[in-house]
């Protein structure tokens, strides 16, 4: 039974990995069939066709489902937070209001 859930996992892909080959979107879509359900279902109901979504995905999280900026750290070792000021669903930036 162990060998069976060992090689039955040999196929899954981590969730918030990015696909291999990023330059490619046939690739992308070869290896995550389920990004080309959503693209048509978007590009139904509003409008924006695929290749536009695909280079916004690309743009800002690289196709990485859990993307983030990176940590902040005091001396090297304390956590000071992310190096964004981006806040809610417009990330608008700190800078943006002043």
């Amino acid at each position: 039974m162990l060998t069976a859930c060992i090689l039955g996992s040999c196929g899954i892909v981590p969730s918030g990995t990015a696909p291999r080959n990023l330059d490619n979107a046939c690739s992308i879509v070869e290896q995550r069939p389920h990004y080309m359900r959503a693209f048509k279902a978007t590009e139904r109901r509003w409008g924006v066709p695929v290749n536009v979504q695909m280079a916004i995905i690309h743009q800002e999280s690289r196709f990485k489902a859990n993307a983030k900026t990176p940590m902040r750290y005091i001396l090297g070792v304390i956590p000071r937070g992310r190096q964004s000021s981006a806040y809610g669903y417009a990330q608008a930036l700190d800078g943006t209001w002043e």
